[in-house]
C-alpha cells in the first residue's frame, strides 16, 4: 500500500529558534498514527506545515504523490485533508447546530471543490443532524458553543472537520483541557 501522506527534509525555522528539522515522514492510507513528544517538540508546527497553516523553510509535503508544498489550507482542505485544533475553532456565538451547518454551508457552496462531500444529494441541515447524532451531541444541538463544556466543545470541532470526510483527519491534541470524565467519550 502507497503513502496518502509524506514529508521529506521539512523543516521550520523561526529566526533561531528551528520548530521541526528534516522531518520525513511516510503514512499509508487506512492507518492510525500519534505523534508524541513533549511541550515543544514540535507536534502542532508539524501539523501546521501539513495543512498550510505554516509554509516550510524547507521540505516537501505530498498527498496521494502530488506535490502539497505552501498550499493554502483552504485548498488543501479541498483536496481532502483536515485538522482539528488544539483550541476548539468553533464559533462561540453559534449553537452546535449552527456551527455545523456554517460548515456544512460552506461546502454546499463548492460541493464540486470538496473531495467526497458528506453532504452528496443531502441538506446541510440534514447533515448536521446526522453529525449531531454521531457525536452525540444531540443534548447540545441549540446551546451556544461558549457554553459547551470544553470536551464537547472539541468533539464539535472534530465533527465540523468530518464534515467534508476527508481522506486523512489530523487531530492536534484531542484530549489536552478536557477533563479525565469527558476524555474517554471524546477518545471514543
Amino acid at each position: 500500500m502507497g503513502a496518502i501522506l509524506e514529508t521529506r527534509g521539512l523543516r521550520k525555522a523561526f529566526g533561531a529558534v528551528v520548530a521541526a528539522n528534516d522531518l520525513s515522514v511516510s503514512i499509508a492510507e487506512d492507518t492510525v498514527v500519534g505523534l508524541i513528544g513533549g511541550n515543544g517538540a514540535g507536534k502542532t508546527t508539524f501539523l501546521n506545515l501539513v495543512t498550510g497553516y505554516q509554509k516550510p523553510t524547507a521540505g516537501t509535503v505530498a498527498f496521494q504523490g502530488r506535490d502539497i508544498t505552501g498550499l493554502e489550507p483552504r485548498r488543501i482542505t479541498r483536496l481532502g485533508i483536515c485538522r482539528s485544533f488544539q483550541i476548539p475553532q468553533v464559533f462561540d456565538t453559534l449553537t452546535a447546530y449552527e456551527n455545523l451547518l456554517v460548515g456544512l454551508g460552506i461546502i454546499s457552496l463548492g460541493r464540486k471543490a470538496f473531495v467526497g462531500s458528506a453532504l452528496g444529494s443531502q441538506t446541510p441541515e440534514a447533515v448536521a443532524e446526522e453529525m449531531l447524532q454521531r457525536f452525540h451531541l444531540g443534548e447540545w444541538r441549540d446551546a451556544p458553543a461558549s457554553a459547551l463544556p470544553e470536551g464537547v466543545r472539541k468533539l464539535l470541532d472534530i465533527a465540523m472537520a468530518l464534515a467534508v470526510k476527508p481522506r486523512i483527519l489530523l487531530l492536534d491534541e484531542p484530549t489536552s483541557g478536557v477533563s479525565a470524565d469527558e476524555k474517554f467519550a471524546l477518545m471514543d
